[in-house]
């Protein structure tokens, strides 16, 4: 019997056992899932060990009681895994399963009400068995009566991974790689990745995309479905077993020929397999010139400095079009920034003012900041420019790079300027606008929770700001959200927190009233 995976792999699992009315479940389900909590508990949910062949362990389990004295029953299930690296748990076949004669359980465990229950697991390690690694899963079952409808089953499934050390052998085989289309037509690198041992192994794989002189384009990692659906950033392999890896470089590709190295991370080892890659001109979404024209390494810099010191710094971009094109560097302060926080007039650039860069070439702009020796304490900002034109002196984009300068401590803080709200089309919108009254730049956010007349929290709602750019001191900047539509006829209060990045910087509290 094949059950499902729901969550992660070592968690809690819920099941659901219908018998003959599988039309109440609408009705039911509420009630009976109240009742499952009443159910037992299992602790630990997985042991891991390393033995010797020849050796015997011995694991105790605690079952947590309900409310209710209960029948547990533990079965055998195998661990299995899908090509996507998902898994699934496969009820044991004594005849199949080799290795069921090494583990010892209770087929049945009386769980009185009020009492925490122990229950011992042994598994005997023959002499001649063969070195790798072994999952038993245990799969904790109370049995809960029904009364002949519908009942909702926390199953626990508990699992045991044995390691039989010796020759350690770990292998692992690509077997194929490709360059296709994903759902949005963008090319993707897809491959699959072969465990050739005995054990076990957690892989990940990191890809690095150059050009056909070997210079890198790209670093991206290859990653499984399961590691995307739980943000991991690397895959249990069982032994055997293959999986697909696939990832998308952030910059479309222009047709052509590409070298690809994948580094395969596993257990302690690291394996590079070099590929050469072709990307066909058809079936593929590219980038547009003007996207791929130029890349900047970083888009920001941040500098410490005292009055009277100079700092250079490079800004690093690349041309990763198959055309020429021609770069103008220059520099700008932030919109609406005062004059008294502009760092315009100390910064000069080292290299040329316009350059031609070659297609999959890299280039960089060599910059320096020289600080007055009167220059006073606070945040001083400014921009770098870089306009790119293609062949024909069009031009294409245009790209930022935003600089700050910190001379001694700088003040964050914020003011609240005014608020509003007003329903579009059925939706509560709530706006403040914020002004920045410190020395130093804001990324803000805001969290929003409304109060109705009875002094009641109907909710807490997030608020963002309607430009990703910085707001940089004495700057206003204006913060949205989606609130409820609320009743005209009450008057509400708010709480107004609003954060830079992570930190609580300031909150605010009001009234407003709902006037359609």
């Amino acid at each position: 019997m094949l059950l499902p995976f729901w969550v992660l792999l070592w968690e809690r699992r819920m099941f659901v056992s219908t018998t003959k009315n599988v039309f109440l479940i609408i009705i039911f389900s509420v009630l009976f899932f109240l009742i499952s909590f009443s159910q037992i508990s299992v602790t630990p949910l997985s042991v891991e060990k390393y033995v010797r062949p020849g050796e015997t362990i011995t694991e105790t389990f605690y079952i947590l009681p309900g409310n209710t004295t209960q029948q547990v029953s533990i079965a055998l299930f195998q661990l299995v895994q899908d090509f996507s690296g998902n898994f699934n748990y496969e009820e044991v076949d004594p005849d199949s399963f080799l290795y069921s004669s090494w583990i010892q359980y209770d087929n049945l465990v009386t769980v009185p009400a009020g009492t925490t229950t122990a229950t011992e697991v042994k598994i005997n390690i023959p002499m001649n068995a063969p070195f790798g690694t072994y999952n038993f899963i245990l799969m904790f079952t109370p049995r809960v009566e029904t009364s002949g409808q519908l009942g909702i089953i926390i199953r626990y499934a508990i699992r045991l991974t044995i390691h039989v050390e010796g020759i350690t052998i770990t292998q692992i085989r690509i077997d194929d790689l490709e360059v296709v289309p994903n759902e949005e037509r963008r090319p993707t690198v897809v491959t699959s990745i072969l465990n050739d041992s005995s054990f076990d192994l957690i892989v990940s794989i990191e890809a690095v995309l150059r050009d056909q002189k070997g210079k890198i384009i790209e670093r991206f990692p290859l990653k499984t479905q399961y590691m995307e659906r739980n943000n991991l950033s690397a895959q249990r392999i069982l032994k055997g077993n293959k999986v697909m890896f696939y990832g998308t470089p952030k910059y479309l590709l222009s047709p052509g020929d590409y070298k690809l190295n994948l580094f395969v991370n596993y257990s302690d080892r690291q394996k590079v397999f070099t590929f050469n890659i072709t990307v066909p001109s058809e079936g593929f979404s590219f980038a547009p010139l003007e996207e791929l024209a130029l890349v900047l390494d970083q888009n920001e810099f941040s500098f410490t400095l005292y009055p009277g010191a100079v700092k250079s710094f490079v800004v690093g971009f690349q041309n990763l079009s198959n055309k020429n094109v021609t770069v103008k560097i220059g520099a700008k302060d932030f919109p609406g920034l005062d004059k008294k926080y502009s760092l315009i007039s100390w910064l000069t650039l080292r290299s040329t003012e316009t350059m031609v860069v070659y297609p999959q070439r890299p280039a960089r702009a060599i910059m320096s900041i020289s600080v007055p020796k009167d220059a006073q304490e606070g945040g001083y900002y400014g921009k770098i420019v870089l306009n790119v034109y293609d062949e024909l002196e069009n031009l294409l984009t245009q790209k930022e790079v935003n600089i700050e300068l910190i001379i001694g401590k700088v003040e964050y803080d914020v003011e609240l300027v005014s608020t509003n709200y007003e329903v579009v089309e059925g939706i509560g919108i709530f706006s403040a606008v914020v002004k920045n009254i410190g020395s130093g730049y804001l990324i803000p956010k805001g969290s929003l929770s409304i109060i109705n007349s009875k002094g009641v929290s109907i909710g807490v709602y997030d608020l963002v700001p309607s430009s990703e750019e910085w707001v940089v001191p004495e700057k206003e900047v204006l913060l949205l959200g989606e609130v409820p539509d609320l009743d005209i006829s009450q008057d509400y209060s708010y709480i107004l927190t609003i954060y830079n990045k992570e930190n609580k910087l300031k909150t605010f509290e009001g009234t407003f009233f709902n006037s359609k």
